[in-house]
């Protein structure tokens, strides 16, 4: 029973075509016919960090959406943007079930598994794995020194 993570494909290019349209070009009318254009973006907001003022927004954020923010021109433009989740995990208990997924929008056929966020462990420790040093070269790896001393609070309550 592997657990994945699927994004749905139109709605990721959604939001990619909304940020590279406001990357070329910040009005209220451009914010306002994106918010209308895409069905699973709710909200559009556009914030001048610099003069701390609101550029664009449009559209209502709403409950149970995701957030997601983006920054043009070396960070000093936000871009707030509250959609519907195009990422989300399913528990396949065989094969034929992948071929049932769908998105929150209702798509079935444009979704793709990808990379998943989750952190892969051999065991249920909290300790991080260590690196695998078998493809440096013999000088860099004679060099480099993996200690083996877990920091007081990285210790389980147990051993303190």
């Amino acid at each position: 029973m592997p657990l994945y993570e699927y994004e749905c494909l139109k709605c990721r290019k959604n939001l990619e075509q909304s940020v590279k349209q406001l990357g070329k070009k910040i009005t209220k009318k451009t914010v306002s016919d994106l918010v209308g254009k895409y069905s699973n973006i709710h909200h559009i907001g556009v914030i001048d960090l610099e003069n701390e003022s609101v550029i664009a927004e449009n559209g209502k954020r709403l409950p149970g959406s995701v957030d997601l923010e983006f920054y043009l021109n070396d960070g000093s433009i936000m871009i707030l943007i509250n959609m519907d989740k195009f990422r989300f995990s399913e528990l396949i208990y065989e094969e034929a079930d992948e071929k049932k997924i769908k998105c929150y929008c209702g798509e079935s056929r444009k979704v793709e598994r990808v990379v998943s966020t989750f952190a892969f462990t051999s065991d249920l420790c909290t300790d991080m794995p260590k690196p695998d040093l078998s493809n440096l070269p013999e000088s860099a790896r004679r060099r480099t020194m993996l200690g083996d001393y877990i920091e007081e609070k990285d210790r389980p309550k147990k051993n303190r």
